[in-house]
């Protein structure tokens, strides 16, 4: 079957931002369009916000932290009104299943892909495609189909464990058991989905699982010509920069702060953490690393000044993780008396694209980690929990060693690609990985090898030819694989 004449509809919260579902919604349009041959006027998007872009339809319904989803999280695990909040869930869903509707439509839409529709941060989408699908599947409707892609899930996650009675009403939507396909990002949750089929008395669960699913990693395309470049030597090899780029230091305040310690940029080491700011980052980690990295060159006899770049957004998970971190690196400003390390958040400058406003620099999210490459910096990874590590994979990219937890995820998924990232277990920062750390940073043949080593890995593994070799026969098999 020719995919590429079909109308494709993404569905998600945030399209073209820097969360990591966006950033694989991207990464997939761009397999779709240079591999698979799908037009950009094929692929239409109904998200609550969105990047200016061609065919995209927006609607508050869908923002993941709006009230109404507020409200749901916030009473997920608790005793609720069952009568108010079963009142808005139903009522709201029935909006997003009526723009859902008019969505397909109007752009004659053969297969919607929804995005993390059984994570309860998208609860009204999930619920309002389950109640749009339903009525389709009564009327022995069989089109459009419908393409799910599992980043993440509720019985993934601690916090989701104990759904009140209303909530578990309402579980059957996330993501669905009527779907025509799943997509998940890594080996650990076919059997986790395969759980939820069962509970539902789904039939044919192995035919299913065979032809209607695939598992598809995030991937990363290496966009400069890092080949080309000698790794053999003692020059810091970093992505090309331009002259846009120059005053990011200077916008974040990063400058500013470590010339009040006496310092200058260039007697400056980065760390950063190219993540959003929630708690199973586990961010305070690269607190910690920060102070004893500058402990490390004190005791070389080398002084310098350490930072860490937060460079992700806050405010996500209805947590105050950042006030968290603000209050923590405080405690080890007084431990650490003197030491000049620095924390900057830069969320009040980055953004999912470059842009000025009034006489503001706004600078890309996904450049940032070139621009700390180019410094010598190095990344930091402490996550807990991660469904893949889309916004590690960013980092290796643009030529920047890691340092990492190994979370679960990690061991199952990305070690046995080969990747070399200098690790910790349980977050547990050893003797040995201080040292590790301070050869990255100073060091610079023994950079050299480790970047160029996984460089290759990713170019090999993981380019975003990835996406288009495992999409298009699971999308062929939903339109000509019947399952019996």
């Amino acid at each position: 079957m020719d995919i590429s004449h079909l109308n494709y509809g993404i569905i998600h919260s945030l399209i073209g931002k820097n969360d990591g579902v966006s950033i694989v919604i991207d990464q997939s349009v761009i397999a779709m369009v240079k591999s698979l041959g799908i037009q950009l006027g094929n692929i239409h998007f109904l998200a609550a916000h969105s990047s200016p872009r061609f065919n995209a339809q927006t609607h508050d319904v869908f923002w993941h932290k709006n009230e109404i989803h507020s409200t749901i999280i916030r009473n997920f695990s608790q005793p609720a009104d069952n009568g108010t909040l079963d009142k808005l869930i139903h009522e709201n869903a029935l909006v997003a299943k009526d723009i859902i509707a008019e969505f397909v439509q109007r752009n004659n839409i053969d297969i919607i892909i929804a995005h993390n529709t059984s994570h309860p941060y998208n609860f009204i989408t999930a619920v309002g495609l389950g109640y749009y699908f339903e009525s389709l599947r009564e009327n022995n409707i069989i089109w459009p189909k419908i393409l799910v892609w599992w980043h993440d899930s509720y019985f993934e996650r601690k916090q989701f464990e104990n759904p009140n009675p209303v909530i578990q009403k309402y579980l059957k939507y996330l993501p669905g058991t009527y779907v025509d396909g799943i997509v998940f990002i890594n080996s650990t949750q076919p059997e986790l989905a395969r759980k939820v089929f069962k509970k539902y008395s789904t039939n044919r669960l192995d035919e299913y699982f065979r032809d209607r699913t695939a598992v598809i990693p995030n991937t990363h395309d290496v966009t400069w010509d890092w080949e080309k470049y000698n790794w053999e030597g003692y020059d810091l090899n970093y992505p090309p920069q331009d002259i846009y780029n120059r005053s990011f230091f200077k916008n974040i305040g990063l400058t500013a702060m470590v010339e009040s310690a006496g310092f200058t940029m260039s007697d400056t080491v980065i760390l950063l953490q190219h993540t959003r700011i929630v708690p199973r980052k586990k961010i305070e980690f690269a607190v910690d690393l920060a102070f004893e990295l500058e402990r490390r060159f004190q005791k070389a006899g080398n002084r310098k000044c350490i930072a860490l770049l937060v460079s992700g957004h806050s405010g996500d998970e209805q947590v105050k993780y950042k006030e968290f971190l603000a209050e923590y690196f405080a405690l080890k400003k007084e431990e650490y008396s003197g030491s000049p390390v620095f924390l900057v958040f830069g969320e009040h400058r980055i953004l999912s694209h470059r842009d000025i406003i009034v006489d503001k620099k706004y600078y890309d999210f996904f450049e940032i980690p070139g621009i700390i490459s180019a410094t010598g910096g190095i990344g930091t990874y402490f996550s807990q929990v991660e469904g893949f590590g889309n916004n590690l994979l960013e980092m290796l990219a643009a030529g920047l060693p890691v340092v990492i937890n190994k979370y679960h995820v990690f061991r199952s998924d990305l070690e046995p690609l080969g990747f070399e990232l200098p690790h910790v277990e349980e977050n547990i920062l050893d003797p040995e990985i201080i040292e590790t750390t301070y050869k990255l940073v100073t060091d610079y043949k023994f950079r050299n090898q480790v970047v160029s080593h996984n460089l290759k890995i990713l170019d090999e593994k993981l380019g975003h030819r990835v996406i288009a070799e495992l999409l298009a026969p699971l999308i062929n098999n939903i339109f000509t694989r019947g399952l019996r």
